[in-house]
């Protein structure tokens, strides 16, 4: 069950610590920050794609900044 699973990830990450949610698009990567109860995400930033490496920077630097614990990323529907 999905529930089970995000308590056992829960659980294996520091305490008080957000994550960092990412919508990988093809111009675009959308950047959401949970809080650090993990309670609620929010939109923080969308990234425009220019070069994996200026992108993967972009991405290093919000991880440090907001102390993010992990990242989950989103996957496309269609």
């Amino acid at each position: 069950m999905i529930t089970e699973d995000l308590a056992d990830f829960g659980a294996a990450l520091p305490p008080m610590r957000p994550l960092l949610g990412l919508d990988l698009g093809t111009k675009t990567i959308g950047v959401a920050l949970s809080d650090r109860l993990l309670g609620v995400g929010t939109a923080l930033e969308t990234i425009k794609r220019k070069k994996f490496t200026a992108d993967a920077d972009r991405l290093a630097t919000l991880v440090k900044t907001h102390e993010v614990a992990g990242l989950i990323l989103g996957l496309p529907r269609n």
